[in-house]
């Protein structure tokens, strides 16, 4: 039987893909006066986070582009970086524009579930914000997309390597994937210089991973659910 080999970018756009997708559907769910119905929003998150965990887990031969880990004085750089990225996010004014799998941010309240519901999604929506969606989006945006702008063939390029001019292609599009484009563009230009100055994919992870949550806070802190 003859062995199907599949394209080296689908483990690398999978994950995206469907959460993208997942997302858009999420403009059809039942909705309230005040938003999206509740119950069907926290189903359809959780389902996400499951759905889009598995297919990481499943194309997990793209963390092998994480194996750069940095020394703890980038950490804390990537750290403090995370941070100014969560303040142009709340900070710098952007019209909004709807996502590229269609549709714009809905704010959700989670103190109109009841205790119980409200303490699991809690934990559900801060993976998927803190650990989730910057591990599948660095592969994507600063290993897969980054590469593939400098050679068709991204295999050749070596994680971290950056140019000018994959630099602001791949932060245009990640700012375009986002409702909230312009501090996305600034973002997508920091991370961009990070990957350049570093070569580690890893510290990018732990920025966005230090943005999102800094931005999680803030969300809760201010109750500004609009930036969920």
């Amino acid at each position: 039987m003859l062995a199907i080999r599949q394209p080296a970018w689908l483990p690398y756009v999978l994950p995206m893909a469907a959460f993208l997708i997942l997302t858009s559907l999420e403009g059809y769910l039942p909705k309230t006066e005040a938003g999206p119905d509740p119950t069907w929003y926290v189903l359809a998150y959780t389902l996400k986070v499951v759905v889009v965990t598995a297919l990481m887990v499943v194309c997990r031969s793209t963390w092998q582009d994480l194996r750069t880990f940095p020394g703890i004085g980038v950490i804390l750089a990537a750290i403090g970086l995370g941070l100014v990225v969560t303040a142009l996010w709340v900070k710098v004014p952007s019209p909004a524009i709807p996502f590229l799998g269609g549709g714009t941010r809905a704010g959700f309240d989670p103190y109109v579930l009841n205790p119980s519901l409200f303490y699991v999604f809690l934990a559900v929506r801060f993976f998927g914000l803190v650990v989730m969606v910057p591990i599948f989006e660095e592969i994507f945006w600063r290993s897969f997309l980054n590469r593939s702008v400098i050679d068709q063939d991204f295999t050749k390029v070596p994680v971290g390597k950056v140019t000018a001019l994959s630099a602001v292609i791949v932060s245009a599009l990640f700012a375009l994937a986002h409702p909230e484009w312009v501090p996305a563009l600034l973002t997508g230009l920091l991370w961009a210089g990070l990957l350049w100055k570093t070569k580690s994919l890893s510290a990018c992870v732990v920025s966005h991973m230090s943005a999102n949550l800094g931005l999680g806070i803030y969300v809760f802190a201010t109750k500004s659910w609009i930036y969920w």
